[in-house]
């Protein structure tokens, strides 16, 4: 079994601080809807204090792991990012810093990812092992959670939700975590849907669609002691947070892993198109005409937004159509980034962002499945709870060096990037 050269004392801090950094970035509303619940009022501006705290950390620890090639590349994406700011100033005198924020994210855990050099299976391991021990605190004392974590009085505090939105008065959680209906899964256990750390149920099934990939990617690496761990945590999240989606998913990951793991990964833009064909074909085929709030209606809702919005929201010149989107991810994506930046972020992630072994290869393919999955459905993949899992892996493999280079090297040249360990 591979493993990588043993590191200093100096690396361990270093990977220690960075497994810490990811932790806060996709608990850091966990933590302040403690505070909020327990000790003082969160107000906006805390969270948003918070978030841009971890991006500039994010830069200041990883940006001196690039070399020049990959500097001048996350360099000139953030550079198009801030002319597309200007440009759509000049043109309609308005802006809106979330939609820079969106796009910024990727660049901010792909800096961060290629300065890590330790275990990825071993860090998310446990990770998910945190995120199951809190879900599992959440079932089994859902009151006890609601009166420590209160999601409802962070989300109306901090988030700017209405309390009226929250349909269940009697409960602190989440709006969606005791929704009308029985659950999909052990629907006559009148059991919440599971939220744990990242405190509403949605992005706790990103995470369990980003743990599979995880898993997909890695097993081969891991023992088997692990990788029964990780399919039961996997199986228990989606259970406990009632992950229809989730559970869609992972089933599409696994059929289709032996593919992406062949696919060239320059024709990630071809699974991106794929899949929006797919959504289209469907809404074609069972002749839904109105939206519900199913899976297929927020399909249908999807293609429909697509078809009907107008040239000023195709070029992402009017700054409240995105905000009509939540339940459509491609069309928040195209209206608030332009049709012209999602091309380009397309045509850069398949020919720019190259993967050097077969694990990059594969991981990279299961993201832009999973995200053109994601944006039929919701905005969710635009979360920093989301969004910082995936890229920051991205970054990682984006540094890693081929497993028979290693083997070949006896002694790696001064000042190349260090392979991470991705043996357990």
């Amino acid at each position: 079994m591979l493993t990588a050269p043993a590191m200093t004392l100096r690396e361990q801090r270093r990977n220690l601080l960075i497994e810490l950094l990811l932790l806060f970035a996709i608990g850091y509303n966990f933590l302040l809807a403690v505070v909020n619940a327990k000790l003082f009022r969160v107000s906006p501006a805390m969270t948003y204090v918070a978030e841009l705290g971890v991006y500039a950390a994010c830069f200041v620890i990883g940006l001196w792991s690039l070399d020049r090639k990959r500097t001048a590349i996350v360099f000139t994406g953030i550079a198009a990012l801030a002319l597309l700011m200007l440009v759509r100033l000049f043109l309609v005198w308005s802006i809106d810093p979330k939609f820079f924020r969106d796009a910024l994210i990727p660049f901010a855990f792909l800096v961060l990812g290629a300065a890590y050099t330790g275990s990825l299976p071993k860090l998310f391991l446990r990770m998910a092992l945190v995120v199951s021990l809190v879900a599992l605190f959440e079932l089994a004392l859902p009151k006890l959670y609601g009166d420590v974590v209160n999601p409802k009085s962070y989300f109306v505090n901090a988030r700017g939700a209405s309390a009226a939105s929250f349909w269940n008065q009697d409960s602190n959680l989440f709006v969606s975590a005791t929704r009308p209906g029985a659950r999909n899964f052990l629907p006559s256990s009148n059991l919440p849907r599971a939220s744990s750390v990242f405190i509403e149920p949605v992005t706790m099934g990103n995470f369990i669609i980003f743990f599979t990939a995880i898993l997909l990617t890695f097993w081969r690496w891991m023992r088997p002691l692990g990788i029964a761990a990780s399919v039961a945590m996997i199986g228990f999240l989606i259970v406990a947070s009632d992950g229809r989606l989730a559970a869609g998913t992972c089933v599409m990951m696994v059929l289709l892993s032996p593919l992406l793991l062949r696919m060239d990964q320059r024709l990630g833009f071809l699974i991106f198109f794929g899949v929006m064909l797919g959504a289209w074909l469907m809404v074609w085929a069972s002749g839904i005409q109105s939206y519900e709030d199913t899976m297929l209606g927020r399909v249908f809702f999807s293609v429909y937004s697509i078809r009907n919005m107008t040239a000023d929201a195709w070029l992402g010149l009017d700054f409240d159509v995105p905000y009509k989107y939540f339940d459509s991810g491609i069309a928040y994506f195209i209206s608030s980034q332009s049709v012209l930046m999602v091309l380009a972020f397309l045509l850069a992630y398949s020919f720019v962002m190259l993967m050097r072994t077969i694990e990059g290869q594969l991981f990279k393919n299961l993201l832009i499945f999973a995200f053109a999955l994601s944006l039929l459905v919701s905005n969710g993949y635009f979360s920093i709870k989301t969004a910082a899992l995936w890229w920051f892996v991205c970054g990682c493999l984006w540094q890693m060096q081929p497993r028979r280079q290693e083997l070949d090297a006896a002694a790696p040249a001064a000042g190349a990037p260090r392979l991470p360990a991705v043996a357990t």
